[in-house]
């Protein structure tokens, strides 16, 4: 996925002041990584899984049937990806993991072009050894698995080509959650940072600062990429443009995503909701609501709001309570952090 504008600003600083003493920010940190990140990655990869399973049933016995279990398995997956999209961060940098799990917006049609090239040529190709690790992040995860399900170009039933791909593509997407699952498994968040300089930091704050800068990020992600940008909330709609747009899961990932921000807030004893609430407690109270807010807005919204049966200023006046609440939620995460001794800058969109 390669969406995040560059409208966060966050510096790391082995000099900034600690208002916990050292190891305080270790429950907080691990929380998130053991209920949100952890548990995420175990259940994407039990669902990449079955979704590999699914599509070879349905290239040995082709059918609508098969291909309807296939795409289940894949809307599936491709919401369990949503409890973990907001982090690129640790095992899923290696060989361009994040990118390749999602290859979106692709504004040019890449995945097609190339996914049919992929089709044509000789098979014999994708076997070897290195073929995936070095081919186009377009051509190797859920952007090109949902292509190859539901574009029409692609007829898993009906062409052995494009089931053969379909399935090599569905293995190796298997192989990498696989991978960053047991990379998480084995490891901890403090493993991905470094102290490069020598001068000595909290490994700890640092890991948890890169994490809240994350956050934000996606924060903004789906607000603008998601929700603004397919609809022409501020300029013209194109709901191709949508996440998961053809498999009509774009609703359903933003709803995903808002649910995943309070498990971050909650996670760890402490948590970062329990350690806001001693700095600021109005402010800690204020987000909380906030984020119960941004759930129930996105729950309110109609299950066919990405489909083409409503004029755009309809869609956008529907969107608008929801566009404001996910601003307040990144206003008041930003002043939160800042409370908390992290250094972070934060500019939100005009008209928000």
């Amino acid at each position: 996925m390669k969406y995040f504008p560059k409208l966060i600003a966050l510096a790391i600083s082995a000099s900034t002041p600690l208002l916990v003493s050292a190891g305080q920010w270790e429950g907080p940190l691990n929380g998130i990584v053991t209920k949100v990140v952890k548990q995420g990655y175990d259940t994407y990869s039990e669902s990449s899984k079955t979704l590999q399973q699914r599509t070879d049933a349905l290239c040995a016995s082709p059918s609508k049937a098969t291909l309807h279990d296939a795409q289940d398995a894949f809307q599936a997956n491709a919401l369990d990806w949503q409890q973990v999209q907001w982090l690129n961060f640790g095992p899923v940098t290696y060989f361009m993991r994040y990118y390749a799990f999602e290859y979106w917006p692709d504004k040019k049609g890449v995945t097609q072009r190339q996914l049919r090239a992929l089709a044509q040529g000789d098979p014999a190709v994708m076997e070897a050894p290195k073929f995936w690790t070095s081919a186009s992040i377009a051509v190797r995860g859920l952007t090109a698995i949902e292509s190859l399900l539901y574009h029409p170009d692609f007829e898993p039933t009906q062409s052995a080509e494009h089931c053969r791909l379909l399935e090599k593509v569905t293995a190796h997407h298997l192989e990498s959650a696989d991978a960053v699952a047991k990379q998480w498994r084995d490891g901890k968040a403090q493993d991905w940072v470094f102290d490069e300089e020598g001068t000595g930091f909290d490994p700890e704050k640092v890991a948890l600062e890169l994490f809240l800068q994350q956050w934000i990020e996606h924060m903004s992600a789906v607000k603008d990429a998601k929700l603004e940008t397919p609809i022409g909330y501020n300029n013209r709609e194109n709901l191709k443009l949508a996440e998961f747009y053809r498999s009509d899961l774009s609703l359903r990932a933003i709803q995903k995503n808002l649910q995943s921000y309070r498990e971050i807030y909650h996670a760890g004893s402490p948590s970062l909701y329990e350690i806001a609430q001693q700095k600021n407690p109005e402010l800690a109270e204020q987000f909380e609501q906030q984020l119960i807010q941004n759930i129930k807005l996105a729950l309110q919204l109609p299950n066919d709001f990405f489909h083409a049966n409503y004029k755009q200023e309809e869609r956008v006046a529907l969107a608008k309570p929801l566009v404001k609440s996910i601003s307040n939620s990144q206003s008041y995460l930003a002043s939160m952090v800042t409370q908390l001794g992290f250094q972070i800058g934060f500019n939100s969109r005009d008209g928000d």
